[in-house]
């Protein structure tokens, strides 16, 4: 219990306090984000200019990410090679004047909602989530003003991005036009069909999908689950801390009259719910220091057999798990990620990472490990009782869609030999509808059974022209015959222009900017200390006379810029 006590004292808000208001008077001068110390080492030069290796390094962290995020797959070269354009794209924007100022780095960290506290922006909470991730407020903060700075480019960029006019009518048309069609259904009789697969057809599925089957490093553990409610004997809730709880969240305490106003609950009826609430919250601080000291300081050189003495000693059960992956949501525990993250950080040869603790809203789990299956890809034979219902799916759908083609040519064909649509399905044995009226942009409001398929399969097919088979679900497919097709409401076409043309401009605009900083980089003086190697194959650049960089000093063939 002396650990309990101690980190009570050192969780009291009028000791912190002070730290706070130190902190943020600190904080305020937002000023210290730009002054990072100078870094003696140079990572290169832009049009003379000198980069320091710490920037260098923050753009590179950057675009790798923090803590078991981070992408660690990533070729060096690959992200030097980015670092370097967001470097560029970023001292461009400064010169345009795109810099981001002090206000806007102080909004966006203060509208965080990681960095939210009961009261708003917490910075106790902003200093702690930082240090967590290994890094500094001026650090951190250097890199919100560089995203920022990416941020305003990449919308001037992006604004410059032309719709064609023979592409804007040709959407606007499709959304507005008024169809009529008829559809035909054609029933999957595969659906259920066991598909014969040979030997041969079952390793050929598996080479062609081999990398679907590789599993992930996985881990199982023995675990012990410590109920908090065993430890709600040993805390105490002092009354000042329920009314200085009850006055930080009173908004929340609030019901409405028989006058339909809204009035505050006094203190003294919501006492009792405040009272069970913090003392549940200190009762799971209290049962994650006393199970972290009787781990370890107790039964850290027990042996094999420390998780059982210590279950024995508090009557419990030591539980087993499954095998399961970093990324596994694992239902049989509170806090899936925080516990598989604990789990991949164990050691059973070192007697400090030997044990993990996890906290829960209800239980405290002690985890040890207790087996370690290294990422693997398992050979044909150890998956064949999962590849075999896969490769059947699959030859069921391959089979579907070849019958669905046949029908679709068939009925071409009778259309083309004088027949209506209706009369060639019916001679195909396949239910057809009545005529069905509609346009794209309203069908969502319209009764028509799957109307976003037929919507889909017809949209872009001019009027007598029969659609390829469109999945309407597992159990059946349709095809649309387009019986006519008139001009929509000209208003209703003018109003969603501008929406059309923003929806066309964003697919337009998914790789515009990162084109934009590649052309952007070979248009400066640049001169990297370390060169950069241009591995088309592993940086995934299309040619020689396309690639961004192709010496140290970064000139390359003359490129077409995205934008200016």
């Amino acid at each position: 219990m002396f650990i309990y006590h101690f980190n009570r004292l050192i969780r009291s808000r009028i000791l912190w306090g002070f730290f706070a208001i130190v902190i943020s008077v600190a904080f305020v001068a937002v000023g210290s984000c730009f002054k990072a110390p100078q870094d003696s080492l140079v990572a290169g030069k832009i049009n003379g200019k000198k980069i320091s290796a710490n920037t260098f390094e923050q753009a590179v962290q950057a675009i790798r990410g923090f803590g078991r995020n981070r992408d660690n797959q990533t070729a060096a070269n690959v992200v030097d090679r980015r670092a370097w354009e967001q470097i560029a794209a970023r001292l461009t924007a400064e010169k345009d004047g795109l810099s981001a100022s002090k206000d806007e780095i102080r909004a966006m960290l203060r509208e965080a909602p990681g960095f939210q506290g009961a009261n708003g922006f917490d910075i106790n909470r902003y200093r702690m989530i930082l240090s967590e991730q290994g890094l500094t407020p001026a650090a951190y903060e250097s890199l919100v003003a560089h995203q920022l700075a990416m941020m305003k480019s990449a919308a001037l960029v992006e604004s410059a991005t032309w719709v064609a006019p023979m592409e804007m009518e040709d959407e606007l048309a499709a959304m507005t036009d008024l169809f009529t069609v008829q559809v035909a259904t054609i029933s999957n009789r595969f659906a259920t069909v066991d598909m014969r697969l040979t030997d041969e057809d079952c390793r050929k599925f598996y080479e062609e999908n081999k990398a679907s089957f590789a599993q992930p490093d996985r881990m199982a553990v023995r675990y012990i689950e410590f109920p908090v409610t065993n430890f709600l004997k040993y805390v105490s809730v002092p009354e000042g801390d329920l009314q200085e709880y009850y006055d930080s969240h009173v908004n929340t305490y609030t019901r409405t009259t028989t006058n339909k106003t809204t009035e505050t609950i006094p203190y003294a009826e919501v006492r009792s719910k405040i009272l069970a609430e913090l003392q549940m919250e200190e009762a799971r601080y209290c049962a994650s220091t006393s199970v972290t000291f009787n781990i370890y300081g107790k039964l850290a050189n027990a042996g094999s057999n420390a998780l059982q003495v210590a279950a024995n000693q508090e009557k419990l059960t030591v539980k087993t798990s499954p095998l399961f992956g970093a990324e596994d949501t694992l239902y049989w525990v509170e806090n899936s990620k925080e516990f598989a993250e604990a789990a991949f950080e164990l050691d059973p040869d070192r007697t400090d990472s030997r044990f993990g603790i996890v906290k829960g809203e209800t239980h405290v789990y002690v985890i040890e490990p207790i087996q370690r299956s290294p990422a693997h890809t398992p050979s044909y034979e150890e998956v064949l009782n999962d590849l075999r219902p896969r490769a059947q799916a699959k030859a069921r759908s391959e089979a579907f869609q070849s019958y669905a083609k046949g029908l679709r040519a068939d009925l071409r064909k009778l259309v083309d030999e004088g027949k209506s649509f209706s009369e060639a399905a019916k001679a195909k044995s396949l239910n057809v509808s009545t005529s069905i009226t509609y346009t794209v942009s309203d069908v969502q409001n319209q009764k028509i059974d799957n109307g976003f398929s037929i919507a889909y399969g017809a949209m872009t097919l001019k009027k007598g022209a029969i659609s390829e088979a469109v999945p309407a679900s597992a159990a059946q497919s349709l095809i649309v015959y387009v019986q006519d097709r008139r001009p929509g409401d000209a208003l209703a076409a003018e109003m969603m222009r501008s929406q059309i043309r923003s929806g066309i401009a964003r697919r337009r605009n998914s790789n515009l900017f990162s084109d934009w900083m590649t052309w952007n980089l070979s248009k400066q003086d640049f001169q990297p200390a370390r060169p950069l190697v241009n591995d088309d194959a592993e940086a995934g650049i299309e040619s020689d006379e396309d690639a961004p960089v192709k010496k140290a000093h970064g000139k390359k063939p003359e490129a077409k810029p995205a934008a200016k």
